[in-house]
This record gives structure tokens, sequence and C-alpha cells, in this order.
């Protein structure tokens, strides 16, 4: 059965989003809000969920900020409330191309760790990204400069429709951000705002789509959502 939309979620991890973790900011809470409204309509709608977890050695600072993130077994590498849905399976570390035969008709929600950022080096999110009969995701979560940016376009090479919930999104005091946000229009994702996303269920049309990209160039991301 054809999905019409995937809710991926990118490093959603107290470090992120919730007071006292160490890339914590002042859009955290706001942006962990609007994760959570994502999630309900994940819930009311039964939208298939792909969540990709950091895991960083200990001693090693990490990919995503110049302090400590997401290190094993810290609280810091915990998923934020909200996030996890009753049907569940995680896959955890092991980078292997064996699937169950119907991973989104047994669970709702899959769970995929790993050490770096890009999703499409992991071997099994790789395969099940590539054959999900999908039309589009929305991608929310942390790292812009990151995960998000090598997701989406890793999604749209792959022809899949991607929409941004740019309140959901966290950019982390990354010089990188801007560009990345600017490669990620370019290559046709629609940043729109969580009440957008949750109203029309991640659809939009060319004409509207051009005009949110035309704002958000103008505008920036901030001022979208």
């Amino acid at each position: 059965m054809r999905i019409d939309r995937v809710l991926l979620d990118i490093e959603l991890q107290r470090d992120f989003f919730s007071p006292g973790g160490s890339c914590f900011s002042s859009r955290s809470l706001e942006a962990g809000r609007n994760v959570r409204r994502l999630f309900a309509w994940a819930r009311r709608r039964r939208v298939p969920v792909l969540s990709v977890l950091l895991r960083c050695r200990p001693k090693r600072i990490g990919p995503l900020a110049p302090v400590p993130h997401c290190v094993d077994g810290t609280n810091g590498e915990k998923r934020i409330s909200g996030t996890l849905l009753a049907r569940r399976v995680n896959f955890g570390m092991r980078s292997v191309t064996d699937l169950p035969a119907n991973t989104f008709g047994d669970y709702q929600q899959v769970i995929i760790e790993r050490r770096h950022t890009d999703i499409f080096r992991h071997a099994r999110a790789e395969r099940l990204l590539t054959q999900l009969d999908a039309k589009g995701f929305v991608l929310c979560g942390a790292g812009s400069a990151g995960g998000i940016v090598e997701a989406a376009v890793g999604l749209r090479a792959r022809g899949f429709e991607v929409t941004l919930a740019s309140d959901a999104i966290l950019d982390l005091d990354s010089p990188d951000a801007e560009y990345a946000w600017l490669r990620m229009l370019a290559k046709g994702a629609v940043p729109l705002a969580t009440d957008e996303i949750v109203r029309r269920h991640g659809r939009t049309k060319r004409r509207q789509h051009h005009a949110t990209v035309r704002q958000f160039c103008r505008d920036g991301p901030a001022l979208i959502g």
C-alpha cells in the first residue's frame, strides 16, 4: 500500500531540546513544542514515523556542536518526551541490510541509531528509505546543516517530496545553516510551519510551493514558523 507521508525525525534528543542539555538554546522549547504537535498529528492520522538518533562515543565532542553532545549513557542522548509511539521497533546501530517483510505494517515507528549524521550511510535505513512506497516525508529535528540537509537532499535525489517543518528544526548556531537551507530549497524541499503541515497533512500545491520558497528566501527560516 502506498504511503502518503512519513514523519522523519532527526536527533530529537535532550541535549538539543531540553533545559540543561549541552546544546539547549532559546529556540529549543518552541521547536520541541512543535515537534510534539507533529507527533500528535502522526498518532491521530496514523502517519508512519522514522526516527534516527545520534550516539557519540565518550570523550568525543560529536559532529553537530563544539561541545560534547548525545554521548552514550548520558541523559542528553535520550529522546525527548512525547516522541515514542506505542507500536515501535528499535533497530539499534547495526548497519545491516535485513528488514522485516512489512516493517511499517507491523510498526508505526522505526528507530535507528548511528554514530554519524548521514542517514544514508546506515545500510538498513538506506534500504528502508529507498524501497519505501511513499509519496513524501516531513522532516523535523536538530542540525539543519547536519542530518537534516543530508536526509533532505538524499530523499529528493530518490524522487520523494520533502516538507521541512521549519519551526520544528534547530540550526544549532551552525555557520553552515544558511547554506544548508538554501541547498534544500534548491533541491525542491518545501518549508512549512507546523500549523500548515497539520492542517494540510503535508500536501502543498505547486503555486503555493513557489510562494513559500520566495517568502523563505526573503525572510529566512525563523520567520516562516
